[in-house]
């Protein structure tokens, strides 16, 4: 008779869990480094962002026959980040109420502040301090560059085109 014996027997065996063991070392050896730059992938994004929300002022100062201007760390944007106005009622004050381009995704004003919260460890700065388009799309202040660290990714727009890049 054979008592000790199970008809099912069900588990890893010890060579199975150490093969298992090894492959998760190895996928958290390749994986951890690459935590550590979550902020620089934060920092691409904004970058990314950053040149569409340029290019959007761009657009709403070719279609509403209008200047736009991006503000930078300067009121009226926040004190770290950017903002995208106009000077609807031409009083030389530029974002009062009712003059701040609204934001693309439908969130109010876009106004985006930096170094907290989703852009936490986050900031840029431009050349050129607000980048202003006339209706043609062109910036009125001459070539600008921008740089959104850490890791140093820079934006330009081009005097004569306003091409964003």
């Amino acid at each position: 008779m054979r008592y000790f014996q199970a008809k099912n027997q069900q588990g890893f065996t010890l060579i199975e869990l150490i093969a298992i063991i090894i492959v998760l070392a190895i996928i958290a050896a390749v994986a951890i480094p690459r935590l550590g730059d979550v902020t620089s992938m934060k920092s691409g994004a904004t970058a990314e962002k950053l040149k569409s929300d340029i290019r959007y002022a761009q657009e709403l100062a070719m279609t509403q026959n209008r200047r736009y201007r991006v503000y930078f760390n300067t009121a009226p944007a926040p004190a770290s980040g950017y903002a995208v106005v106009n000077n609807a009622d031409g009083d030389a004050n530029w974002g009062e109420a009712g003059e701040f381009a609204p934001d693309p995704s439908g969130k109010g004003d876009l106004t985006v502040t930096l170094n907290s919260g989703d852009y936490a460890g986050v900031t840029a700065s431009s050349s050129v301090n607000p980048i202003e388009f006339n209706s043609l799309g062109r910036p009125t202040g001459g070539a600008a560059t921008i740089t959104v660290s850490p890791g140093s990714y820079t934006i330009t727009i081009a005097a004569e085109t306003g091409a964003v890049n």
